[in-house]
């Protein structure tokens, strides 16, 4: 589990190559995990407006919850997109969120099993040798 979520934060910015479910999966609940505290404080507040409301907490839990946020976006999209292609699928899938119930839609692709791919290797130095001769001699 936390080796998935290193693993997530050294490659925060890799949009090649693929993540496993587990990774995936690994890192989304620990990120949850590091949000409840946040989410507990904001929603109690919202929930009690009485008098006692401290709005300097409020601001203060708001400010911290939109650094992270801002902070794992980018390490959060690069993980959805190599699940994607792990799972088989283009990139392009991320633009699901936009959609509506798109984000019902990706939960279930990111959820797919991997997908075994035949790596293709393509030989260019027949084609080099081909490229020198020029078509005007």
């Amino acid at each position: 589990m936390f080796r998935a979520y290193i693993n997530f934060l050294k490659g925060y910015v890799d949009f090649v190559g693929r993540s496993t479910r587990p990774e995936y999966w690994w890192v989304w609940l620990m990120n949850h995990i590091l949000f409840l505290p946040l989410y507990i404080l904001i929603f109690n507040n919202e929930i009690n407006q009485g008098p006692a409301l401290n709005f300097t907490l409020v601001i203060l839990v708001v400010s911290i919850y939109a650094i992270l946020a801002i902070l794992f976006l980018l390490p959060t999209l690069a993980l959805k997109i190599r699940r994607l292609r792990d799972g088989g699928f283009h990139w392009a899938f991320i633009f699901l969120h936009f959609v509506p119930m798109g984000g019902i839609a990706l939960l279930v692709l990111l959820a797919m099993p991997t997908k075994e791919v035949e790596i293709v290797t393509i030989d260019r130095s027949k084609e080099v040798e081909a490229e020198e001769v020029s078509p005007f001699e």
